[in-house]
């Protein structure tokens, strides 16, 4: 399976608003590293390649994910340790660790997404 990295930059409404995205995300299974300065956000995502619309989808709809303006830069060819493995939770919950649900999200027919590998609703295997 091909990675590749994007990494996310967002203006949040608020301080606030920023850390509660911030801690939010934490658990999402994509995230490598993220963190805020006042009402800027930061995230280190790793993805599978057929992932890279899920990078690109809150950059044309920031407000999805409490934004008002989102920077993406991705890059295609990384270097990660040749052990390196997403962390996929061994136990499944029905809402994803960012708050969305795949069973009603409309990307599941849209994107052919496969969902949320943390959540039950997940209908890929990742090797």
């Amino acid at each position: 399976m091909k990675l590749i990295c994007g990494i996310m930059i967002g203006a949040a409404t608020s301080e606030e608003e920023a850390k509660r995205r911030t801690e939010t995300m934490k658990k999402c299974p994509y995230l490598f590293s993220g963190g805020y300065s006042s009402e800027i956000f930061h995230y280190v995502f790793i993805v599978p390649e057929e992932k890279k619309w899920w990078l690109e989808y809150p950059v044309m709809n920031p407000e999805i994910i409490g934004a008002k303006k989102i920077k993406l830069e991705i890059m295609e060819n990384i270097v990660k340790p040749d052990q390196f493995e997403l962390p996929i939770p061994k136990e499944k919950a029905k809402v994803s660790p960012c708050g969305s649900s795949c069973e009603t999200c409309p990307m599941r027919v849209k994107k052919n997404c496969a969902g949320c590998p943390a959540t039950i609703f997940f209908t890929e295997k990742i090797q």
